[in-house]
């Protein structure tokens, strides 16, 4: 059985922790288009730093194949694409009351027997104010980062379920997810 865990790392999660209770001042992200997306990056703007996060592709291994398949992270680096970026500000200015990790894991079995189990971040919901701001990793493959603002946030991210579509009669597909919420950092 393959295992691949692509969520983020316990480094990088520490970072979004420390925003907690920090006042989250403004989002930079491509300016939308036809969808609320930013491609490969979107800033984020606090009383004190600010954190990227970052959706590059890698080549990994996807079900058999390889492909390039889109990572996250979260970095107080800022990268030279930032520079060639022209960014639009979205300001924001409330404190971050919470934080919750979108966490998914996708299981594949072959004539019964499992043969993958792989873990990705799905998505990341900040608490702000009365309203919710969250990024979604909508498309295995896709830099692409969606931008969700308004409340029950999670409720709007695609389903678990489509993952389970659309796979040869001899094998099965599960999915679930589970939300993570993470505690401030004393």
């Amino acid at each position: 059985m393959k295992i691949i865990d692509i969520r983020l790392k316990q480094s990088e999660v520490d970072m979004l922790c420390s925003m907690i209770g920090k006042k989250l001042i403004a989002l930079r992200h491509d300016e939308f288009q036809f969808t609320p997306t930013s491609s490969q990056v979107v800033e984020m703007v606090t009383e004190n730093a600010s954190y990227y996060l970052y959706s590059f592709t890698e080549c990994l291994d996807y079900y058999g194949t390889k492909e390039d398949v889109a990572v996250w992270s979260i970095s107080d680096d800022k990268l030279p694409i930032i520079d060639k970026k022209a960014f639009i500000k979205t300001p924001v200015n409330e404190v971050v009351k919470g934080i919750t990790l979108i966490q998914e894991n996708q299981r594949l079995f072959e004539n019964g027997k499992q043969t993958y189990d792989v873990w990705v971040t799905r998505g990341i919901i900040f608490e702000v104010g009365d309203r919710q701001i969250a990024f979604e990793k909508d498309v295995w493959f896709s830099e692409e980062i969606v931008v969700h603002r308004g409340y029950e946030l999670s409720k709007q991210f695609s389903p678990a379920g489509d993952f389970c579509e659309h796979w040869d009669s001899s094998v099965r597909a599960e999915c679930s997810r589970e939300e993570v919420d993470l505690k401030p950092i004393d």
